[in-house]
């Protein structure tokens, strides 16, 4: 199903994305990618959601697919079709558009146990986490530096929100 995903999204970047554009997105699509990356990094032993692998696949390589394919695709044809200049009634309905559409498709991994949540985390705060997604990727392309402060400021409360005892692959280590 992942794999399915995947090559769904570089199938859908290719047709639909402004492909001349890319280095204007190019540094919002690698603030996406260390942003899951780093989340796997921080979170190894203690996810709030995971993603279950295809038959064939391991977790690891589940989640480098949705960091260098998935989360990039999504961002970039979410920046190439954003409303610019159109009105603050027609970008809310921009992103609640996405924000449904994600929560659809999202729900079919949970449907087939393709994500489970976990830690007091639960599917009802998705839309949350959509919102922020999609805002944070529009506010890097703008304002890049202010998004990384921001970022920060979010990973920290959601740490001390959920608990996070932040143990890496590195400090389990003897």
């Amino acid at each position: 199903m992942h794999t399915l995903t995947h090559l769904a999204c570089i199938f859908f970047v290719y047709k639909f994305a402004n492909l001349r554009e890319w280095k204007n997105y190019h540094p919002t699509l690698l603030y996406i990618c260390v942003i899951n990356l780093l989340y796997n990094f921080l979170l190894a032993n203690y996810d709030l959601w995971k993603y279950q692998p295809d038959f064939y696949s391991n977790h690891s390589l589940t989640e480098v697919g949705n960091s260098i394919i998935l989360l990039p695709a999504i961002a970039y044809i979410f920046l190439t079709y954003y409303p610019e200049n159109q009105g603050m009634r027609k970008i809310l309905k921009y992103y609640l558009k996405w924000i449904v559409w994600s929560l659809v498709i999202e729900s079919v991994y949970v449907y087939f146990g393709k994500i489970t949540f976990h830690h007091g985390y639960k599917f009802w705060m998705e839309p949350f986490f959509y919102i922020l997604m999609y805002t944070f990727v529009r506010l890097h392309y703008k304002k890049p530096l202010l998004t990384y402060f921001l970022s920060v400021i979010v990973v920290l409360l959601l740490l001390w929100i959920f608990d996070i005892p932040v143990t890496t692959p590195i400090n389990q280590r003897h």
